[in-house]
This record gives C-alpha cells, sequence and structure tokens, in this order.
C-alpha cells in the first residue's frame, strides 16, 4: 500500500491519526471561538461576525478554481521536482487570491457590509486561500502533519488572541474583526515567508508545469461545490419548510455525530495524495482499516448517542435522538466513500474525473428534491434519510467510476 519513499518510517494509518488529531483540535479552538463571542458580545454582533467566518468555506470554494486538488493530484509525484513549482505557486496565489478577494467584496456589498467588518472579510478570503495553496504544495510533498497544521494556524491565532481579549475585558466587536483580520492575514505571511517544497519535492526544476494542472482544477472545483451543498443543503430546506427550531434539533443533534468528518477529511487528505504517487494500488488495507473504524464509531454513537445528547446538551434535545441512526448511515457511507474519492481524484484519468463530478453533481440535485418530498412527508427523519440516501448514490457512482478505470493511468 505505502510507496517507498513516501512516508518513511510510518505507516499511512499514522499519518491518518496524526491529521484526524489536528483537525479535533482545531474543532475544539472553534467551540472556543464561538463560546467566548457568544459570552463577550451582544447577539446581533456574534451574529455579525458569524456570517463572516459562514461566508468563509463558500466564498473560498467557489474562488479556489480546485486548485488546491489538482495541485495535489499532479504534483504529488517524483517527477514533480522537474517542474518550476514556485513560478506556478506564485501564479496561483496571485489568482485566487484576488479572485476570492473580489468575491468576498461583492458579498460584503451584498450583506451591507462596510468599515472594519468588510475589510476583515476581503482579508480573510484571500489570506485563506494563500494558506490553501501553499498547504496543498507542502500535501503534495507528503508533508501532511505540517500542512494540516497551516490550514489551521488562522484557527489557532484566533482562538488565543480572543480568548485573551476576553479574559482581560477588552473584547468589543471591533477587536474581534482585528484579530480575525490579523489572525488570518498574519498565517498567510507565515506560510509564505517557509519553504513550501519541503523534501524530494523542490522549486528547482527548469520546466513549466503543465496547463493541465490549472485546467484540470474546474473539474473539482466542481465535485467541491457539490459537497459544500451536500453538506448545508438538508438545513436550507429545513429553514424554508419548517421552523428554525426544528433547524436547532436537526443541526444540534448532527453536531454530535460529526466524528464522522473528520475521519473523513483525514482519511482523504492522506489517501489522496498518497494514491497519486505509488506505483501499484492494493486498495484492500485502507479498505478493511476504514472498516474498522466505521465499526467502531458506529457502535459507538448507535449506544452512546442518547447518553451524549442527553448529558452535553441538558436534555433539551432529547427529543431528536431518533435522528442518530440515520446520521451514522450517511456517516458509515462518507467515510467508504473516501476510497473512490481519493482514487480518482489521485489517479484515475481525466475522463474519470469527468464522470465523477457529473455523478456528484447529478446527487446533488437528487439530494434537493429528495429533502424537499421526504421533509414534508417525514419531517426532520426525512432530511436524515434524504442525506444517507444521496450519499449512498455517490458512493455507488465514485465505486462504479473506479472500477472502469482501475487499471488506467492518468
Amino acid at each position: 500500500m505505502t510507496p517507498r519513499g513516501i512516508l518513511p518510517g510510518s505507516g499511512a494509518h499514522t499519518r491518518v491519526g496524526n491529521v484526524f488529531a489536528v483537525i479535533v483540535a482545531g474543532a475544539l479552538l472553534q467551540v472556543l471561538t464561538q463560546t467566548v463571542l457568544a459570552r463577550g458580545l451582544p447577539k446581533p454582533e456574534v451574529g455579525l461576525i458569524s456570517l463572516i467566518i459562514g461566508a468563509l468555506p463558500l466564498v473560498s470554494t467557489l474562488s479556489l478554481l480546485g486548485q488546491d486538488s489538482s495541485i495535489v493530484r499532479h504534483l504529488s509525484r517524483d517527477d514533480a521536482s522537474a517542474y518550476l513549482l514556485s513560478s506556478h505557486a506564485r501564479r496561483v496565489i496571485i489568482i485566487v487570491a484576488s479572485l476570492g478577494a473580489l468575491l468576498a467584496l461583492l458579498g460584503g456589498f451584498y450583506y451591507a457590509l462596510a468599515g472594519v467588518a468588510l475589510a476583515a472579510m476581503v482579508v480573510l478570503v484571500a489570506s485563506l486561500n494563500t494558506v490553501t495553496i501553499v498547504t496543498a504544495f507542502q500535501r503534495a510533498a507528503h508533508r501532511y502533519e505540517s500542512a494540516i497544521l497551516g490550514t489551521r494556524l488562522p484557527v489557532i491565532g484566533t482562538a488565543v488572541a480572543l480568548t485573551v481579549a476576553y479574559g482581560t475585558g477588552r473584547l468589543t466587536q471591533g477587536i474581534a474583526l482585528w484579530i480575525l483580520l490579523a489572525a488570518y492575514a498574519a498565517s498567510a505571511l507565515v506560510l509564505l515567508a517557509r519553504r513550501p517544497f519541503p523534501g524530494g519535492v523542490g522549486s528547482l526544476g527548469t520546466e513549466p508545469v503543465p496547463a493541465r494542472v490549472f485546467r484540470e482544477g474546474f473539474l473539482f472545483l466542481g465535485l467541491s461545490v457539490s459537497l459544500s451543498v451536500m453538506v448545508s443543503m438538508d438545513r436550507l430546506v429545513i429553514t424554508k419548510l419548517m421552523t428554525l427550531a426544528d433547524v436547532a434539533v436537526y443541526s444540534t443533534v448532527f453536531s454530535i455525530t460529526k466524528g464522522f468528518d473528520f475521519l473523513f477529511y483525514a482519511i482523504g487528505y492522506v489517501l489522496m495524495p498518497v494514491l497519486s504517487r505509488a506505483d501499484k494500488v492494493d486498495l484492500r488495507r485502507p479498505a478493511l482499516a476504514i472498516t474498522g473504524l466505521a465499526v467502531l464509531a458506529a457502535a459507538g454513537y448507535l449506544v452512546l448517542g442518547d447518553d451524549v445528547v442527553h448529558l452535553l446538551f441538558k436534555g433539551r434535545y432529547d427529543a431528536g435522538t431518533y435522528l442518530i441512526p440515520a446520521f451514522v448511515l450517511s456517516g458509515v457511507l462518507k467515510l467508504f466513500y473516501s476510497i473512490p474519492s481519493s482514487f480518482i481524484g489521485g489517479r484515475a484519468p481525466t475522463r474519470a474525473v469527468r464522470q465523477f463530478m457529473l455523478v456528484n453533481l447529478g446527487t446533488m440535485f437528487l439530494n434537493v428534491a429528495l429533502d424537499i418530498v421526504l421533509i414534508l412527508r417525514m419531517g426532520l427523519l426525512g432530511a436524515a434519510i434524504a442525506t444517507a440516501i444521496a450519499w449512498g448514490l455517490r458512493l455507488i457512482g465514485g465505486l462504479t467510476i473506479m472500477h472502469i478505470h482501475k487499471g488506467r493511468g492518468r
């Protein structure tokens, strides 16, 4: 499974564990940030900051143009050292940071942001895009721990500074916005100051990076958009068809099953570049490992989920624990989906990536239709079931495409 020279002294499962630990730590810091803001600021001010933070993933996904995934797909191999990586990195960063700033500016105008709030929106998106591209090169060089830690630098800086401001009684909306702006901008500058091409993947090549590396990013953009919509669509439809109290129940109970999301992200973060560089692929070992993780996680949630919800939320959301089995089913399907997703994204031919994008976009639209139909018939459980069905179809589509193209190179 592990190709020669990729993971010296460590197995892929260890790298996944390390990435998973950083992801969980980052999630806990995000909870700390939200807690500090909620305790230290009035609700309207918390809402404004939450709007800016909440808009980041979507605006960043749209403006990255799929370049982060394309970099990992094409530049994870040994022959990447022949390319002028530094020049390519500079060009991509300028493009995605500028586009991100423009989209953030337009979004800020749409929501009537002004002053430091508008400046924060623009700087956050441009900085996040810069961080994402730099860490994509680190990930392509198989420095997964450094890469994932780099992506979490803005979260770390924000959480620490906000906690200090709150503890010293100096937290205001203006201070919070300046902290966000400074933390994200400083993180981007710190990563740019470091050499993003460690190990055997250098920046002293003589050949320009092939144009297809940039061009194929648009296929990954479609995949990223479909995933972003899948993650949020059920709650958006519930908001329209039911009440905000229902949204609260659904989102709160779902939050305890986010362990599946953390595992899914960690597995794909390591597995895609490993498969990209491997001479031969044996998917049995990762499949067995994921099966073990899925069984353990599912058993834990099914046995302890009700008690966890009761303990964490003081019994206020116990009525929604009937949703846990459907959430667990989605989580298990999501974990197995990481195999075809990593294989197709990492080593399958461009035609397969295009087919995969179309399948995912199709299941995205089907998910919307299922959400509407099943919510009207079954309420919140309908939304959870619709999401599980959509993940099942994504998995079947991905496995089918992987099987068709398994013996073909890029």
